[in-house]
């Protein structure tokens, strides 16, 4: 194999490791967990936070496996595993409209 093989696996492992943590954070929180960086969700905002982190969770769990299947494509094929990353970078506008959904699901209406 080729040494951009093992560079690609490597950085594609690591972000789907990263995914994969914040999916595993999701699932143990207690609290609220936040999408977007320095957000703090109000415990009283949210109607069933179990529900709610478990939602996020599976989201990241998903997300953190299509990184880690564009890792092990980079095992064979760097070029091929490279398109997978942008795609994977370009889901992120997925992952929004996915957040905003959850959010909205489990937002409390006063």
């Amino acid at each position: 194999m080729k040494p951009e093989n093992f560079i690609v696996f490597g950085a594609a492992l690591f972000c789907a490791l990263i995914f994969e943590a914040i999916a595993v954070w999701c699932f143990k929180s207690k609290k609220p967990v936040n999408f977007w960086s320095g957000e703090k969700i109000p415990e009283s905002s949210i109607s069933d936070i179990k529900k709610y982190n478990h939602a996020n969770g599976i989201m990241w769990l998903i997300y953190g496996l299509f990184w880690l299947i564009t890792s092990f494509v980079g095992l064979f094929n760097a070029l091929i595993a490279g398109i997978c990353i942008g795609i994977c970078c370009a889901c992120v506008i997925i992952l929004i409209i996915i957040y905003s959904k959850i959010r909205n699901k489990y937002q409390k209406e006063y």
